[in-house]
């Protein structure tokens, strides 16, 4: 195919047009930027002042207000649970121990840990306990489902 310069001629005019509108002065997304910033520049937004600078310790003595038994005694309960896992985990991996007696720790399980739930938790507690619920009920779908026959 052969190109002609009369055919090129036709195209010319709408480059250029594109170019001269691209090339506009006002227009490229720079020039848009800077008169933003120019807008924003206010005496009061330059000058601003750093954060006051607090210490984490000065409200130390209101720690030792919160009850610390009751995080204590959430705790053990937690602590209790995960050994129940232990005990769940090594009654699945013993073909002697029998299935009935995983179940049986893990109905356990289960019943613990919505004991525990009904408890007032603080956040971290709470979250160790939400993924220990979802854990049991996880295993119960798998238990009832045969994964372990």
């Amino acid at each position: 195919m052969k190109i002609r310069p009369d055919q090129i001629e036709g195209v010319s005019p709408e480059q250029l047009q594109r170019r001269n509108k691209a090339n506009q002065p006002g227009q490229a997304f720079g020039d848009i930027l800077n008169q933003e910033v120019a807008k924003g520049e206010t005496p009061a937004a330059v000058s601003v002042a750093p954060p006051p600078v607090v210490n984490p310790l000065i409200a130390a003595g209101n720690v030792a207000a919160v009850s610390s038994d009751a995080s204590a005694t959430a705790a053990g309960q937690v602590e209790s649970i995960l050994d129940k896992w232990d005990d769940y985990a090594a009654n699945l991996a013993d073909p002697e121990a029998g299935l009935k007696s995983a179940y049986g720790t893990l109905d356990e399980i289960a019943e613990d840990v919505a004991a525990l739930k009904e408890n007032d938790l603080d956040p971290g507690l709470k979250s160790i306990v939400d993924d220990l619920e979802t854990l049991a009920a996880a295993e119960r779908f798998k238990f009832n489902r045969g994964d372990y026959v």
